[in-house]
């Protein structure tokens, strides 16, 4: 069983480990840069907005973003409004929007939907990235077993196993990767690996990045593997799930005429939203909560299957075994008869 509680406040981030970057450039339709041109982005979970100005070579920056979907919008004195209605940012990404601005005719707003190159061309890391509803829905069975969010790994093509299943990146062992959540820590000391009780349920995963080449030297290690956790947002929203397995649904095993009983729930949900306390507070695009549970209920057994003598064995006689010359030998000190078998000759 787990249960995690979290409240937010939305106030600026200084921490480095798991937030993204966007940057961009803006020029005319004649691809000069235009300098003093006015940047606003917007996180569209909590409404929070950031503003800047393009400098001198028409350059942009905004840094130390959470992780989630942003819109953006430009605009230059004699030029049309530029705006970009949504775009995802994920956790450590460095995000390029170059703005391209025409000149005012009218009240124009210029508005792009795709502005997001598939190819990373800001640096020469190599990652990949899954959110939640790919780990939950992509056919990943971890909840038979565990409900371990590392199990999500095996959907990222960068990730290998070593000879003990351990984690491997980009051709290193797995001492030489790093794990954690929301930028703490979360790698086992003591042996290779990732801590296998420090992660929260995968219902409160928002997304998972593995980078396994080129690492920032920020990190220390060849390769990284970053969690990060879901938060509240200005919406209400919440999942629920179930799973289910129980005999029912098994069919008889093999050699046997019947199954062992079983009965395993996995189930849980999440809520999230705004703080608002009635005629006192109005948390909206300020103050917010997230919960997570997540419970178990197990009852298994295992069928097993063994061999006893039978009635005549029990007795001495092995013939059935294949055994046919026996071996008689009196025990004078004893009263009972012993004889013996010798065992069919067996190669191989």
């Amino acid at each position: 069983m787990l249960v995690l509680g979290l409240i937010g406040v939305s106030v600026p981030a200084h921490a480095q480990s798991t937030f993204g970057s966007i940057v961009g450039v803006v020029h005319d339709a004649t691809q000069a840069v235009v300098p003093g041109a006015s940047i606003n982005i917007r996180r569209l979970e909590d409404n929070s907005v950031r503003s800047t100005t393009s400098d001198q070579n028409g350059s942009f920056e905004f840094v130390n973003l959470k992780p989630g979907n942003y819109s953006l919008s430009a605009h230059a004195d004699g030029f049309a409004d530029f705006q970009v209605p949504s775009t995802e940012l994920t956790s450590r990404q460095t995000l390029r929007i170059d703005v391209t601005v025409g000149v005012k005719s009218q009240s124009v707003t210029v508005e792009v939907a795709d502005t997001v190159a598939v190819i990373n061309t800001e640096n020469a890391m190599i990652s990949d990235s899954k959110d939640n509803q790919q780990i939950t829905q992509l056919p990943l069975n971890n909840r038979a077993a565990t409900t371990s969010p590392l199990a999500a790994l095996s959907l990222s093509p960068n990730v290998q196993q070593d000879s003990s299943g351990n984690i491997a990146l980009d051709g290193a062992s797995s001492a030489m990767v790093n794990f954690s959540v929301d930028g703490i820590s979360t790698a086992n000391v003591r042996q290779n690996g990732a801590l296998q009780d420090a992660y929260p349920s995968q219902e409160g995963i928002s997304a998972v990045r593995v980078t396994s080449f080129n690492n920032s030297a920020e990190f220390s290690q060849v390769g990284d593997v970053t969690f990060t956790t879901k938060s509240g947002t200005s919406q209400y929203h919440g999942t629920l799930f179930e799973y289910l397995q129980n005999d029912a649904l098994d069919a008889d095993p093999y050699g046997f005429n019947g199954k062992s009983p079983k009965h395993f729930n996995t189930f849980g949900g999440s809520f999230g939203s705004p703080l608002s306390v009635p005629h006192l507070y109005n948390g909206k695009d300020k103050t917010f909560f997230f919960f997570d549970y997540e419970g178990n209920r197990r009852s298994t057994a295992v069928a097993e299957q063994f061999l006893v003598p039978t009635q005549a064995e029990r007795t001495g006689d092995l013939s059935a075994l294949g055994v046919t010359t026996p071996i008689t030998n009196i025990n004078p000190t004893a009263t009972a008869l012993l004889t013996y078998y010798p065992l069919p000759n067996v190669t191989g």
